[in-house]
């Protein structure tokens, strides 16, 4: 939690302190985009594995959905994020003060063991940085989150945001940058977000245990949640998209 005493660190190093500077842009950001936030109280007081779809290039997604934790529930997130991050020893620094983690199983389940959240973006980055055309239309989800949540025995809670497609669009995206950076890179359409209205929906919690079956192995327990998930969260995007209407009104 974040009661504890100001500037002193968590678990693996988050700096609360740090946290708390950030969080005075953020909450700046989230102001600008008008975020407006349901189901908060579907997130446990314990431990749970929140699962994001990523919405434009920029990371407002996040930035948005960090602040709301961190203000809302007052809660500590460790997000698993890609190893790119960690190449440059001062964003590494950045990383760990603020609770970014590279995305393995281990080092999740650690983290949920102490009654942590974790934040997965399972789309990857072919989630944000896909092209203006393939609005709202989410990527395949990798299995890593699903494999957590068994080996963890952790509850899911699927979150979808709006808002980042339309704030911070992409024209296209390269694809041969993948070789040199392992990510293909977007091309903006603007820098700036546009003034778009932003959505937060947490659905209800995935018990685990509802797929642990003897007749399953956990490789199949892992594809089904992966797909449940993925279905679930396709469905309720376009829900919130249709809900929120027009994105600048």
């Amino acid at each position: 939690m974040l009661g504890q005493p100001s500037g002193s660190n968590g678990p693996d190093g988050i700096d609360r302190e740090f946290v708390e500077r950030l969080a005075r842009f953020y909450r700046i950001l989230r102001k600008y985009c008008r975020v407006e936030v349901e189901g908060l109280e579907n997130v446990p007081d314990g431990k749970a594995l929140l699962v994001a779809n990523h919405t434009g290039w920029a990371g407002l997604d996040f930035s948005n959905l960090y602040t709301t934790l961190h203000d809302d529930l007052e809660r500590d997130v460790y997000t698993a994020v890609h190893p790119n991050w960690f190449q440059n020893p001062h964003m590494r620094d950045y990383c760990r003060r603020l609770g970014l983690y590279k995305a393995g199983v281990t080092e999740s389940v650690k983290i949920l063991d102490q009654g942590d959240l974790v934040l997965f973006f399972p789309e990857g980055w072919e989630g944000n940085f896909k092209p203006f055309w393939q609005l709202y239309q989410l990527q395949r989800f990798k299995p890593g989150f699903a494999r957590v949540a068994v080996a963890a025995a952790a509850p899911i809670v699927p979150v979808v945001i709006i808002g980042g497609e339309e704030a911070h669009p992409t024209l296209a995206r390269l694809d041969f940058t993948r070789e040199m950076l392992g990510v293909g890179l977007p091309v903006p359409a603007t820098l700036l977000p546009l003034p778009v209205k932003w959505r937060i929906r947490f659905l209800e919690p995935i018990s685990i245990d509802e797929y642990m079956t003897p007749e399953l192995a956990d490789a199949d327990v892992i594809e089904i949640v992966r797909k449940d998930v993925e279905a679930q969260m396709r469905e309720a995007v376009a829900q919130e998209v249709e809900a929120r209407g027009h994105p600048f009104l």
